[in-house]
């Protein structure tokens, strides 16, 4: 393949990604009575919108400190919180993956961290996130089992899914180079290794079989704790948006809904913060639970919007950041 080839098919990739978001926005859309939607200015209720406002800057302020403390605190707090602004910025704005590359650049080239310690925080994290999706999934799934018929069979499987990831990693650790050895050689096998994305995660697994058990655990205990607080902050936030437009819903299908959302969020077909495919998910996943369409169709309309209001908010830290650093460097 010709190095232009090689550059035009993420290009396409990208064109195709916005035209799909664009495709379900506008099938929730469809499903939207405008009137509704106009009228839900009248049913904004002011301190549920400011406990919502308040619960994001809570979930920006523990990412950051969950990574502060992942690459062992060798970068000072405000200085991670303005990379996780940044990333959080490009990742709803853009794309994930280019959250993800901007939150790598910006802690090598600004603060001086290693690509590998940078990336090894972010893996430790992600299996973090993991461990607290499949415990949130099950307790949720419990408690809304005869409720959710029509989903059993996808709930077993994503909890069998996740739980054999979370024992491949565990397997890496205990097996450390032996298991790498193994998943490398059925990656040349199956080919996979011309995939880039797939490279680099061998070489995360190669910089983690690297490291003391004792080290690991540890890490992946403290992103396993902060991933729980994290996620249940997540749960209350989304709540507390919806009630904002005085959506009547209770905390379990809230629950239930957005854990399967935070898998959704994984699969590389996201830009613009997940605009569409979030939608058009929620939209059928509540539509289980018996919420009216219209209503509902409605009530995400206006939660993104007040999502993207949210982030423009948060962003305002980068300039207070800028202006605290400049006056600490005089």
């Amino acid at each position: 393949m010709t190095e232009a080839k090689r550059r035009s098919a993420p290009s396409l990739w990208n064109i195709l990604k916005v035209v799909f978001a664009v495709g379900l926005i506008w099938f929730v859309l469809s499903k939207t009575d405008l009137t509704q939607l106009i009228t839900l200015r009248e049913q904004i209720s002011l301190p549920w919108l400011v406990a919502g406002i308040l619960l994001y800057f809570a979930l920006t302020l523990l990412k950051a400190l969950q990574y502060y403390f992942l690459i062992g605190r060798r970068v000072d707090y405000p200085q991670v919180l303005n990379i996780v602004v940044v990333q959080n910025a490009i990742s709803n704005f853009i794309a994930t993956g280019a959250g993800i590359a901007s939150y790598l650049a910006l802690f090598r080239i600004e603060q001086g961290l290693k690509i590998s310690r940078a990336a090894l925080a972010f893996l430790l994290t992600k299996v973090g996130d993991l461990i607290s999706i499949w415990l949130f999934m099950l307790a949720a799934s419990l408690l809304a089992w005869p409720q959710v018929t029509a989903l059993h069979g996808v709930v077993i499987l994503s909890l069998s899914v996740i739980g054999a990831a979370i024992l491949g990693f565990f397997a890496a650790v205990f097996w450390r180079q032996k298991f790498v050895s193994i998943l490398a050689w059925f990656v040349d096998r199956l080919r996979l290794s011309r995939l880039g994305f797939v490279n680099k995660f061998m070489d995360l697994l190669s910089s983690l079989a690297e490291q003391e058990h004792a080290f690991v655990f540890r890490m992946v205990g403290t992103g396993v704790a902060f991933s729980l607080v994290y996620m249940a902050v997540t749960m209350a936030w989304i709540y507390a948006s919806l009630q904002t437009f005085s959506f009547a819903i209770g905390p379990l299908p809230v629950v239930f809904v957005n854990i399967f959302m935070q898998l959704i969020s994984y699969l590389p077909i996201q830009v613009f913060g997940g605009l569409g495919v979030n939608e058009t998910t929620s939209l059928y996943l509540y539509g289980i639970f018996n919420f009216p369409q219209t209503e509902l169709a409605a009530v995400l309309i206006a939660t993104r919007l007040l999502f993207y209001l949210t982030n423009l908010v948060v962003l305002l830290y980068l300039p207070l950041y800028g202006l605290f650093h400049n006056r600490s460097s005089e």
